[in-house]
């Protein structure tokens, strides 16, 4: 009797409608609390239908009820995983390759969280060692296929996605990725005509879409694209990357009073992402309506100056500075104009929030304190600008360095969805020539857009400390001169929400 509920609690857990197992679970656990597999079932159900946390606590309970399983270690390192608790589902991962060694959709997966990790040197010798076994594995070639494009290498990570169709034909999210990596070798039509496969099998996939729209919008067809994109976006439940992409699109194809219908829906959906906010600022921008592009950006209101005149642990100011700009100078992640990113003439770091060299690490100190001080004064604010009512309840600290030599610039750009942006100078001398030179510039358009936009430009100074919403366009001026410019940037990023600065 036990074994038949067992049995069809499976099938029902693993079918179409995963709920209806939940009383043949709970029956099964009023039998034999503390069961494995009952235990491992109420996971299968709880990840199935979203519930996050009760995958974690069902997983765990069947791991701990039956720790010589390395399946129950693997199950619990997929939840840890897609909580995004990445450290714990290495060890978890660990265990179950203790327990079952070599075993291939375990290092698969492991794969995966090491991509997740963001250490893809790391994933390709695991999932190297995988395919050297089982050299069809499927999902093994697809996340090789990931950690490869990670790596720049797309040509490698091409033929493994086509691998993976080989294993796996109409796999989705290999035709995808392989898509992705065709378009990051420049080989556009092959990526159009396979999207465009994609599409005609499964209409509006969101992803597919996307990927089609960015492809047009690559090959100058802003009208193309904004069409695309507006195939696939649904008003009453907008997906937010179609949604900006299709708003972004109707601007450059000057659409912007459709482009303001997009970003108004964008936030009506989900009022805690600001990217929207961006995109409002240059349509408005583009159709010359003034008074309400300057209260959505609320300079004075939300843009403050801080003049730092000493850091605890450093004599002065001045030992603060040198030692920061020499901290950075040798830093090993610092990179010639990253790509995807808008640094020219220039090198920038990798996040350095977690740094324990002692001057960087007194300014992520010091910027996480200002963050904090400026999100207690906004939050005692009424909430009646859509940058207050974006608040976030809990956040952590993103920053990364920069060095443009003479003639470079940092093009306009915005940080969002982080919420709160900041830049520090640790040196800065006045050009001769131009005061503007060099200068950091808010409200600036970045020429995809157009151009143009209400400028207001501040000017650096060694210790100076700027703070500023994350959805305001902001750029450094170009400069000349034979002297290198420095500074440091950094974000609130709010959790679940905003992105940590990556060089990948």
């Amino acid at each position: 009797m036990w074994g038949q509920l067992l049995e069809d609690a499976a099938k029902a857990a693993q079918g179409p409608n995963p709920e209806t197992a939940r009383p043949l679970i709970a029956r099964l656990l009023e039998a034999a609390p503390g069961n494995a597999d009952a235990l491992t079932l109420a996971g299968i159900v709880a990840q199935r239908t979203g519930d996050g946390d009760g995958a974690l606590a069902a997983f765990a309970a069947a791991r701990d009820a039956d720790p010589g399983d390395p399946g129950r270690h693997q199950n619990l390192a997929v939840a840890l995983k897609n909580k995004g608790a990445i450290e714990e589902a290495l060890a978890a991962f660990g265990a179950a390759l203790k327990l079952r060694p070599g075993h291939a959709a375990t290092m698969a997966n492991l794969g995966s969280c090491l991509i997740a990790a963001q250490r893809y040197g790391e994933a390709v010798d695991t999932l190297e060692t995988v395919l050297k076994t089982a050299p069809g594995h499927p999902d093994a070639l697809v996340n090789m296929g990931v950690a490869l494009s990670r790596l720049g290498r797309h040509e490698e990570a091409a033929r493994r996605y086509r691998q993976a169709l080989d294993a796996r034909p109409g796999h989705v999210e290999s035709a995808l990725n392989l898509v992705d990596a065709l378009a990051a070798l420049g080989r556009r039509d092959e990526a159009e005509t396979l999207v465009r496969q994609v599409l005609t099998a499964l209409p509006g996939h969101v992803r597919a879409t996307n990927q089609l729209g960015l492809l047009r919008e690559a090959a100058g067809d802003a009208r193309g694209a904004a069409e695309v994109f507006r195939a696939g976006f649904d008003p009453a439940a907008p997906n937010h990357a179609l949604g900006v992409n299709l708003a972004r699109a109707l601007i450059r194809a000057e659409r912007c009073e459709e482009a303001l219908k997009v970003t108004g829906f964008l936030q009506n959906a989900s009022p805690t992402i600001t990217t929207p906010l961006a995109l409002s600022l240059a349509a408005l921008e583009k159709l010359s309506r003034a008074e309400e592009r300057d209260a959505l950006m609320a300079i004075d209101r939300f843009v403050t100056v801080h003049d730092i005149e000493a850091v605890p642990g450093f004599a002065d100011l001045q030992q603060f500075n040198a030692k920061l700009v020499h901290e950075l100078r040798d830093h090993p992640s610092l990179t010639e104009e990253p790509e995807g990113l808008v640094t020219r003439g220039g090198r920038q770091s990798d996040d350095l929030a977690e740094a324990q060299s002692p001057a960087i690490a007194a300014l992520c100190a010091l910027a996480t304190a200002r963050l904090a001080d400026e999100h207690a004064r906004l939050a005692a604010m009424a909430a009646d600008h859509p940058f207050l009512r974006a608040l976030p309840a809990d956040w952590s600290l993103t920053l990364w360095g920069t060095i443009l030599r003479p003639g470079g610039e940092v093009g306009a750009h915005i940080h969002a969805p982080n919420w709160m942006s900041g830049v520090y100078y640790p040196e800065y001398r006045a050009p001769a020539a131009s005061g503007d030179e060099g200068a950091f510039a808010i409200g600036t358009l970045p020429q995809e857009l157009g151009g143009g936009g209400r400028m207001r430009v501040m000017q650096p100074r060694a210790g100076r400390l700027i703070l500023f919403p994350s959805y305001l366009w902001h750029a450094t001026m170009p400069f000349g001169g034979n002297e290198e410019r420095i500074s440091f940037a950094f974000d609130l990023v709010p959790t679940g929400v905003g992105r940590p600065h990556r060089l990948r």
